[in-house]
Order: structure tokens, then sequence, then C-alpha cells
């Protein structure tokens, strides 16, 4: 009889395996497909001539506004309990579209060119981060978004620092950073002693039961002290953002090892 359980175990795990690769697979087709959109508008609008740039102009004006009415009629979609599974699966994916060309609309249409190039950098980093999620452990989710923040927040840094007009706004910046990594260090100290799981959440999982709780401190710190040796020697921001990179890289081994 105690086989029974365990087979179903098992079910329930393959189960939970495949709706994880299914989600993995929509993320990375739908990232593809972004990034396409993306570049097709970088062709025509940023190097294209003058009529196809003006073309484009009114095309993003109509897709913002099909894109926002296509966002409510999602969420409007997602959040009644009677529809059918499909409706609210149709919901959901109307509320991401709309969504995305709703935002991706209004910043190519007003911030021309960098608009576009923000936009065709963002979408592979999201969907980066999609298949992280859904594919590693949280621990080394949040470990990409520490880590990537904080080689963004050292590039910044080596730009804006000792600069006229960036100087005290990259400052400020980097301290609220140094202050979000100080105050995540403590919730992550709450999370550990419920055992992984969420303050005052018992049935919430944050963390995996046998997570690493001292590479994600060791994290926390590196990324802590980078950030604030770039206030000393601003130079030292082009070596941290080598070693952030090759430290992800590693923990990138040694979380996918511990998959296996």
């Amino acid at each position: 009889m105690a086989k029974q359980p365990d087979k179903k175990k098992r079910l329930e795990k393959q189960q939970q395996e495949q709706n994880a690769l299914n989600k993995v697979y929509h993320i990375f087709i739908v990232g593809i497909l972004a990034e396409c959109y993306l570049l097709l508008m970088y062709n025509r609008y940023v190097h294209g001539t003058v009529e196809q740039m003006l073309t484009m102009a009114a095309i993003f004006t109509w897709l913002g506004y099909i894109g926002a009415a296509a966002f409510v009629g999602g969420a409007i979609m997602s959040l009644i309990k009677k529809l059918s599974p499909i409706a609210r699966k149709i919901g959901h994916w109307m509320l991401g579209c709309g969504a995305f060309f709703a935002v991706s609309s209004l910043i190519l249409y007003n911030i021309y060119p960098d608009g576009t190039v923000f936009l065709c950098v963002l979408v592979p980093i999201l969907t980066v981060l999609g298949l992280v999620y859904y594919l590693f452990q949280r621990e080394f989710f949040l470990t990409t978004i520490i880590m990537s923040g904080s080689i963004f927040t050292l590039w910044v840094c080596r730009k804006g620092l000792g600069t006229l007009n960036w100087n005290t706004k990259v400052t400020l910046g980097a301290a609220v950073v140094l202050i979000g990594l100080a105050a995540l260090a403590f919730v992550t100290r709450q999370v550990e002693k419920k055992n992984g799981h969420w303050i005052g959440a018992p049935n919430v999982r944050v963390f995996s039961p046998n997570c690493p709780y001292k590479l994600l401190y060791a994290t926390y710190l590196v990324c802590f002290i980078t950030i604030a040796l770039a206030f000393v020697a601003v130079t030292t921001t082009y070596y941290t953002m080598w070693l952030l990179g090759i430290l992800l890289f590693v923990q990138a081994v040694y979380y996918t090892t511990k998959l296996m």
C-alpha cells in the first residue's frame, strides 16, 4: 500500500515539471517574437526613411490604444472566476500582450531613438529572468536579479560618478541600492528562521528546503562591497563588473549541478 502514495507523488512531480517546461517554452517563444517585433521597429522607425518613420509613429499610436483596451479586457476576464479556464487563459494572454504593446508603443513613440534600443536590450533580459525563474531554484532567481542589478548599478556609477550633471543622482541611487541590499539580507535572515517560508505566511515557501543561505549572504556582501568601493575609486567599477559577471556564471553552474 505504501507504493501507491509514492507513485502519486512521482506523477504530481512529473506534472509540475511538465507545467514548468511548458511555461519556459511559452516565455522563450514570446521573448523571440517580442524581440523580432522590436528589431523590425528599430529598422523601420530609427533607420527608416521619413515616410516610414511617420507611418510607424501612426502605427504606434493605434497599437497603444489597442494594447490598452486589450489590457483592460484581459484584466476583467482574468478576475471573473465564473469564466471557463480557457476563457481566463485567453484573458491572461490579452493582459500580457496588451501591456506589452501599450507600454512599448508609448516608449517607442516618446523616447526616440533610445527607447527602441532600451526595449531591444530589456526584452532578452526579462526573457532570461523568466527562464531562470521556472528552471532554477527561487534563490538563484533572486541571486540573478541582485547581481544583474548590481552590475547595472556599477555601470551607472562608472558613467555618472564625478560628472557635473549626474553625480548627485547617481550617488543617491547607489545609496538606495546599498540600503536595499542590507534590507534584503535582513528579510532573508527572517525567512531563514522560518525554514524558507515567508514571514507570517507559513504556507508560502520562498526558498527551497536546502537553500544555501551562506551563499546568499555572501552574494549580498560582495555586491555591497563592490558598489561601496565605487564611491572610493570609480575606476574599480570596470573590474568589479567583470568580477560579478564571473561570480554569476559560477553560481549558475553551481545551481545547475544541484538540479541534477
